[in-house]
């Protein structure tokens, strides 16, 4: 591959983490059962490779883990930001209308920044530790309560499924 090849590549692997972003937004308004079972699907995925894989070989996929959290409730307020970094990767955990937002990437000027070991995540998303217990086995920089507020969706969202806007009383 050429040097000119890459910046293209990456431009076209952002546009389509953008775009596949955009899709998972529309769904989950559009077609929340829908969303609900893709959501499904992937925690189905991700229990499944977990059981059939070493624990070194899932370190490298901690965006799998990541889908079934995006959307769920957060008290991370509008606007503060929380970088997580698992292994190699880095991604930017935010907010919108009270729901959680994951992108791939590190966090431009972010309020927390948490560098968490695989296994951590992976019990954290699993229900297996508690968010406090993750956060003393993480480094925090920043805001801990930042940090603190933006990991609670990721308790146990390998384990149950977010609820849907489908399903929530009206008015909540």
């Amino acid at each position: 591959m050429t040097a000119s090849a890459t910046p293209p590549t990456r431009e076209k692997a952002e546009r389509a983490r953008e775009d596949c972003e955009y899709v998972r937004s529309l769904l989950n308004v559009r077609q929340p059962q829908f969303a609900a079972a893709l959501q499904a699907a992937a925690r189905k995925l991700l229990r499944d490779h977990r059981t059939v894989c070493a624990s070194s070989q899932r370190s490298s996929q901690p965006g799998w883990g990541l889908l079934g959290a995006a959307g769920r409730p957060t008290a991370l307020p509008g606007g503060q930001t929380c970088e997580l970094r698992v292994g190699p990767e880095f991604f930017y955990l935010g907010s919108d209308a009270g729901q959680l937002t994951v992108r791939r990437g590190p966090v431009p000027d972010g309020d927390a920044v948490v560098t968490m070991p695989a296994d951590t995540f992976y019990s954290l998303l699993t229900g297996q530790t508690t968010v406090t217990d993750a956060v003393r086995h993480a480094t925090v920089n920043g805001e801990p309560e930042i940090a603190h507020r933006a990991l609670e969706p990721l308790a146990a969202a390998g384990a149950r499924p977010a609820p849907s806007p489908a399903s929530q009383p009206p008015g909540s």
